[in-house]
Parts: structure tokens; C-alpha cells; sequence
């Protein structure tokens, strides 16, 4: 108990920030590609002289690394750390947000953190109860935004089976190679709506 706070949130941001840039330095080198290739096929990774064992013991220390970070995080921000925070719901948290991003997409995680904390706190008005020209709808009561958070999980899920993100990650090249094709695919579909006017 009683373990002082952060001084900002810009503390927080910045934290984060130095970690995202760490694991993005270590996917970029020889041994994420190794991780990449373990991923994707490990007997094909095995065969190229990759060391399963090696490569899959140093995963698991460098993600215990950034656990440990994280989980120190948190018990500056609750101000005091007990057993009973990690409580079962708070590990399909985490899994939701990487399924929800993209496995394989540090952006992808990123983004799902992001939606998952802001999705719960825009929907916090379903449990309140509304009321209707004098009707209370039956609905609204407590624990019914975790209903319809759940059900809209479950619609991305269903049609972005790899995520938000996929495997791809954030570029302001991709952002550019996006928007030009969007301007491509309207201007293709203007010509054809004036032809159809003009008979």
C-alpha cells in the first residue's frame, strides 16, 4: 500500500511510448524475424538452423520483461497492489484487446487497448435506466453495456477474423497509398454516373 503515484500522465504516455519503440527495435532484428518465422512455421524455421528452444525461451524472458513493466504500471496507478486485481477477467481483457487489434500488430494493440477502455465508458450510459414518456425501458439496467460490448466484440470478431489490424502495422505510407486509392475508385465511379445522365 501507499506507493506514490506518477507525477503526470505524460509519465504514463512516455513509458509506454519507450516500450512500444523496444519491441518494435527487437521485431525489426535478426530475432524477431526468428520469432516471425517460429510463428508461422516452426518445423520450416527448424529447418533453416533457427534454435526452437533458444529462440521460444528468449520470447517468453522478453515478454516477462514487459509483463513485469506493465504490472508495475498498474500498481502505480491503483496507488497500493494486491493478489486479487489479477483476477481471471483482467487475462481475457488482455487476450480480447490482441484479438481485437490483430495478433502479430504491436499498432493492432495499440488500437484494441484504446477501443476496449474507451468502448466501456461510451457505453456506460445502458446502465442507467431510461425512461420513455413515462415508460421505463426494461433494457437499460446495470450490467446491460457489457451485453452490448460484448455483442459488438463479437460482430468485429465475426467479419475481421485477423483483427483491426491484421498483421499490418501503422504507416503514414499506407495511410497515402490508402487515400489515393479511395480518390481512384471515386473518380472511376464519377465518369460512369455522367455517361449514364447525359443518355
Amino acid at each position: 500500500k501507499s506507493i506514490p503515484g506518477f507525477p503526470s500522465t505524460l509519465m504514463v504516455f512516455l513509458i509506454s511510448g519507450l516500450c512500444i519503440l523496444l519491441m518494435v527495435l527487437v521485431i525489426r532484428s535478426s530475432y524477431g524475424r526468428a520469432f516471425q518465422a517460429i510463428r508461422e512455421d516452426e518445423i520450416a524455421a527448424e529447418s533453416m538452423g533457427i534454435g526452437l528452444f533458444k529462440h521460444k525461451q528468449m520470447a517468453f524472458v522478453i515478454s516477462c520483461f514487459f509483463t513485469g513493466i506493465s504490472g508495475g504500471m498498474l500498481a502505480v496507478f491503483m496507488r497500493s497492489i494486491d493478489s486479487k486485481t489479477f483476477q481471471i477477467g483482467l487475462t481475457y481483457d488482455i487476450l480480447l484487446i490482441v484479438v481485437l487489434g490483430g495478433i502479430g500488430s504491436i499498432t493492432g494493440s495499440v488500437l484494441g487497448s484504446f477501443l476496449m477502455t474507451a468502448g466501456r465508458e461510451w457505453l456506460r450510459f445502458f446502465d442507467n435506466p431510461l425512461t420513455i414518456a413515462g415508460i421505463q425501458v426494461p433494457l437499460f439496467r446495470t450490467g446491460f453495456r457489457m451485453v452490448i460490448f460484448s455483442l459488438i466484440l463479437m460482430a468485429v470478431v465475426l467479419y475481421y477474423r485477423k483483427g483491426l489490424m491484421g498483421t499490418k502495422e501503422f504507416s503514414w505510407n499506407g495511410i497515402y497509398a490508402f487515400l489515393q486509392r479511395l480518390g481512384q475508385k471515386r473518380s472511376k465511379t464519377r465518369p460512369g454516373k455522367e455517361g449514364g445522365n447525359d443518355e
